[in-house]
């Protein structure tokens, strides 16, 4: 296990050092290489994969998916779509992973206090009125969607509050927000300052490369609360 993740951010490093240098051919390499070891560090560390395990493996799977198709876009706007959608299959994967907790008691946080979500939507909110006034109308519904499904990915990951263990919720739950981080600096990038935001793809891909893992580590620990 320990030795996997070691591979998986030695894989990461070199892809951000492929971004820094500027040497977008050998990410062809680095980049593809991610997700399938991520994926197997959450196999070995699972052990007999359960329905919740099965989400997540699969929520990888389109994960890499969606890691292709941006990396081939290269102005395509099918392949930025085909890559918007295949995360966002990722997240509702993640989302019907989250569901999957042992303790049905009813302590659900967001009934008991549901004003803990604002801040997210506040957040989703506050991008879609930078973006979306900067793209065409076409794409108004899929980022919409899309900025919503993340949204609300992070705000499932959210309500695992104690029905969990603390270190599982703490692991997925910071991860969903740097991975929420990380598709709101893609969109920054992307559609307000045209490619040119400063280290943008070393800032997208550390957010990226550390939200993923924490996940995935995180859902390994999803036994009862502590």
């Amino acid at each position: 296990m320990r030795i996997i993740s070691w591979l998986y951010f030695f894989i990461g490093l070199l892809d951000i050092a492929v971004e820094f240098t500027g040497h977008k051919y050998a990410q062809y390499v680095t980049k593809p290489l991610l997700m399938p070891v991520l994926i197997t560090f959450y196999v070995f560390g699972a052990g007999t994969l359960v329905k919740r395990d099965r989400l997540v493996i699969t929520a990888l799977v389109f994960s890499w998916f969606g890691d292709l198709a941006l990396m081939l876009a290269a102005g395509s706007k099918l392949l930025f779509l085909s890559g918007l959608v295949s995360f966002l299959i990722a997240h509702i994967f993640y989302i019907s992973a989250y569901l999957m907790v042992r303790d049905r008691s009813g302590k659900i946080l967001l009934k008991r206090k549901p004003w803990l979500a604002l801040p997210v939507f506040a957040f989703i909110a506050a991008m879609l009125s930078l973006v979306l006034p900067a793209v065409t109308p076409d794409m108004w519904i899929p980022i919409t969607v899309y900025a919503l499904v993340i949204g609300t990915m992070s705000i499932f990951a959210l309500n695992r509050y104690r029905r969990v263990s603390d270190s599982s919720f703490a692991l997925v739950f910071g991860g969903a927000l740097i991975f929420m981080l990380s598709d709101s600096l893609i969109a920054i990038n992307t559609f307000l300052c045209h490619g040119t935001l400063y280290m943008a793809g070393i800032w997208i891909m550390s957010t990226y490369i550390v939200g993923q893992y924490l996940i995935a580590k995180g859902m390994l620990r999803n036994e009862n609360p502590d």
